[in-house]
């Protein structure tokens, strides 16, 4: 099976209101393991979501998803948390850091719900803030890391558990070009650790960086490209 994720005439509809909002369209896409690919395209088109159903984070209305050669569909929720939190590892916008932890506590946090043991998990912590250069921030909490740092922090968290996949939502969007690039080199260095990498973006450069190129627009994939 040479396949990470494949995505198979995937429908997801959304109520806001009394209207209802087709997020994905027929959605149909295939990302080989140890790719780096990115899906691309304007706010409201429809990445979020199908950056939710490659992650197991949302089911699709009708359509299959497969990570790994598993149709998410068929996996029951324990199933689906246990496949989140051993094959995925998540790098979002905001960062998501937990602002009462501090670095080290936040990239522990993943093996703590693997049922890691506390040596083991301050081990790989902090070989993995070392890794992204923030050793010496490790008891440093989020409020006092610069954005730059604290996207370093939540890829390391990402890391945690040695997903083969990497998903990451606009992972430079709240970051300056400078910062931005120290993050994508990362990201490549990662794929060459064989890490499959996926990245959800509107940025013409961190797209240019990808092997395949998804471009999504209201919902539907309209083409796939290779750079």
């Amino acid at each position: 099976m040479n396949t990470a994720v494949k995505l198979e005439n995937v429908w997801k509809t959304y109520k806001m209101g009394g209207e209802r909002i087709n997020a994905l369209q027929g959605a149909t896409l295939e990302i080989k393991k140890g790719e780096f690919f990115a899906i691309q395209g304007p706010s409201g088109s429809g990445k979020s979501t199908a950056m939710h159903v490659i992650g197991a984070l949302d089911k699709p209305d009708t359509g299959t998803v497969h990570i790994n050669g598993k149709d998410t569909s068929r996996i029951s929720e324990d199933g689906l948390a246990e496949l989140r939190g051993k094959t995925i590892g998540f790098v979002f916008q905001q960062f998501n850091l937990i602002p009462t932890l501090t670095a080290i506590e936040n990239v522990a946090l993943p093996m703590v719900f693997q049922g890691k043991s506390e040596t083991e998990r301050n081990s790989v912590a902090t070989r993995l803030l070392g890794e992204v250069g923030l050793l010496e921030r490790k008891n440093h909490r989020p409020s006092q890391l610069s954005g730059g740092q604290q996207q370093r922090v939540a890829i390391a968290r990402a890391l945690a558990n040695d997903p083969e996949i990497i998903l990451a939502d606009e992972p430079t969007g709240n970051l300056d070009s400078e910062t931005g690039k120290k993050v994508l080199e990362m990201l490549k260095g990662l794929h060459k650790k064989g890490k499959t990498i996926i990245v959800v973006t509107h940025d013409d450069k961190l797209a240019s960086e990808a092997e395949t190129v998804a471009y999504i627009k209201d919902g539907k994939i309209s083409r796939t490209k290779r750079n």
